[in-house]
């Protein structure tokens, strides 16, 4: 049987200085996966668990109560009222969201294109895209209870305030309904509070059980793992009036002193990667393990990536057939993020979901972990899901100088807790700040145009914490983290070109492209990755600004033993209308 677990997580967006969300990825998901998700359960009566992040259902909360993000106060402005520097701002920041929906909604796409050639925005446009950039978003269920937003993307263009009116209405009605859909869930399961990597929080040293010797930053705070534990399950048991007695710890990030908390913390049984199974040592063989008190879980990493990279370009039918057989009739744990992979889906994922949900034998998370252990681990191995170790969040001198400040500012905090004016505001700011999503997007393994915001949050956690524990600020936190980007790596591993995504791609090297004096635009390649297959072949492919690889218009020729050419729509060779030459000798990985 099957055991599925849909993980609800997106970053805390909401700024200390004013609570509001500097960023409006809760709301829009909130009218796709977030809705689709356990409305297609209680349809089908799956059996399925649902994992939550507790800040992720207090953004919820907050805008159920009424709450907005500068994204949606603009949005909800009439587009002549606008200034100039306003309509900029929508502009600039108004057209993101899966590449693939600007093709599906032609009206969509033409304004990303308008952009694209630098036309200006009159009122009627500014109109078009205040609607667009929340009616792209909508999933299938809300499609289906509100056949006008349909006809709203049919009609693509030359959008009335009414017509917004009625978007935004249907997107509030959508985020009012969510509380009680995960409350009537067959099952739901927590992470920690604020989603850190709870190994680091015990001891950053850690770290050196899977990267090797390292400069340790010396961060040792397990009392607030346990902490964000404690009110990571308390949040969700609140919110959703049901006892949780499952954890998916922060990307499947696991150490022996982790499950011992979590399970002094009320938890009995926790989701990793069978990657970290793999490295652990161990005893017997199956679905379940006893680990110390625990019962431990590992999904299938094939498995889980397929549903969440691959199968949106397969027809449902044969992406559950795939499944099944890959399955092998066996009890599998497949766990995966809960709304990003649906944002590849023209459907939102709905046709996949129905079909899986209608034909795999399914059984919650839960069930499974009631069964007797079929194997113990003896000596669980400290890692995550992804390569089993902690090399996104700790690998890289800027992710070691951001926990330096994190420890600074947290010994401060032992030091006036007793005395602090607002010790629980201090508390919980600390809290934010040891997010692993800030960490994520420091150094070079990931590209995000929103890399600034995720920094001035993180510091403005810390910078909030010192307030108010009554503090005096710190120079530093007004000074952004992050060295300048190299202009290129050499490779690291081998590619798998088959798979446009980070796991395809991780071993790449890269080369960064420049237009001239400015940076990469709307459709400009970013940068050249490049690398070598197991079968030795050169695999190169181009990656826009925002990670996404840059498709229509662009292609990548090879000239002569020791050039690359890279060809724009336009027919311009870059850079500086020459060509980038890959420089021999390209040793492959190892030699």
């Amino acid at each position: 049987m099957l055991s599925f677990l849909f993980h609800m997580h997106q970053p805390d967006y909401r700024h200390p200085a004013t609570g509001a969300p500097i960023m409006p990825w809760v709301r829009l998901h909130a009218t796709r996966g977030y809705r689709d998700v356990p409305r297609l359960i209680h349809e089908a009566g799956a059996a399925v668990t649902v994992n939550l992040v507790p800040t992720l259902v207090e953004q919820l909360d907050q805008y159920a109560a009424g709450g907005s993000d500068v994204h949606l106060d603009l949005c909800s402005r009439p587009a002549e009222s606008l200034t100039p520097g306003e309509a900029a701002w929508l502009v600039e920041n108004g057209l993101h969201g899966s590449a693939r929906a600007f093709g599906w909604f032609p009206g969509w796409g033409a304004l990303r294109a308008r952009r694209a050639r630098g036309e200006a925005f009159g009122v009627s446009h500014l109109r078009d895209l205040q609607v667009w950039c929340n009616l792209a978003w909508f999933g299938s269920t809300a499609m289906e209870d509100w056949p006008a937003l349909g006809e709203l993307r049919q009609q693509g263009r030359g959008f009335g305030e009414a017509d917004k009116d009625f978007v935004l209405g249907v997107q509030r009605s959508c985020i009012a309904g969510l509380r009680a859909l995960y409350a009537a869930l067959p099952e739901v399961s927590a992470t920690p509070y604020a989603h850190p990597i709870l190994p680091l929080l015990v001891n950053t040293a850690h770290a050196a059980r899977n990267l090797g010797p390292f400069p340790d930053p010396g961060f040792v705070f397990p009392e607030d793992a346990e902490a964000q534990l404690r009110e990571g399950r308390r949040v969700v048991e609140q919110w959703t009036g049901r006892e949780v007695r499952g954890l998916w710890p922060s990307e499947g990030s696991v150490s022996p002193e982790v499950v011992e908390l979590a399970a002094a913390a009320g938890f009995r049984w926790f989701v990793s990667d069978e990657l970290v199974l793999a490295r652990s040592q161990r005893e017997g063989e199956g679905p379940t393990w006893q680990v110390g008190s625990m019962r431990g879980l590992f999904r299938q990493h094939e498995l889980s990536d397929r549903m969440g990279f691959v199968y949106a370009d397969a027809s449902p039918a044969e992406a559950v057939s795939d499944l099944l057989a890959r399955s092998h009739g066996a009890d599998v744990v497949v766990a995966l993020d809960g709304e990003n992979p649906w944002e590849s889906f023209r459907d939102a994922g709905a046709g996949l979901l129905r079909e899986l949900f209608a034909r795999a034998p399914l059984q919650t998370c839960g069930d499974l972990a009631q069964r007797a252990a079929t194997g113990t681990v003896e000596q669980l191995h400290t890692g995550s899901w992804i390569g089993a170790d902690f090399r996104i969040w700790i690998g890289h001198d800027d992710d070691r100088a951001a926990w330096r400040l994190l420890r600074t500012v947290r010994e401060e905090f032992s030091a006036r807790e007793a005395g602090a004016p607002d010790a629980e505001g201090a508390r919980r700011a600390l809290w934010r700040a040891e997010a692993s999503d800030w960490f994520w997007w420091y150094g070079p393994e990931f590209e995000t145009p929103f890399a600034g915001e995720f920094d001035r949050l993180f510091r403005a956690h810390l910078a909030e914490a010192l307030r108010c524990m009554g503090a005096p600020p710190m120079a530093e936190l007004g000074v952004p983290l992050g060295s300048r980007p190299a202009p290129g790596q050499p490779p690291s591993g081998t590619v798998a070109p088959e798979r446009d995504d980070f796991f395809g791609w991780n071993g790449a090297g890269w080369v960064a492209l420049t237009r001239g004096a400015m940076a990469a635009g709307p459709g400009w390649p970013a940068r050249l990755e490049y690398g070598f297959t197991s079968a030795g072949t050169l695999a190169t492919r181009l990656v826009g600004a925002a990670g996404a690889a840059v498709e229509a218009g662009w292609r990548v020729e090879a000239e002569g033993p020791d050039a690359v050419v890279l060809w724009s729509p336009e027919g311009l060779r870059l850079p500086e209308h020459g060509c980038f030459r890959l420089e021999r000798p390209c040793p492959r990985p190892g030699e």
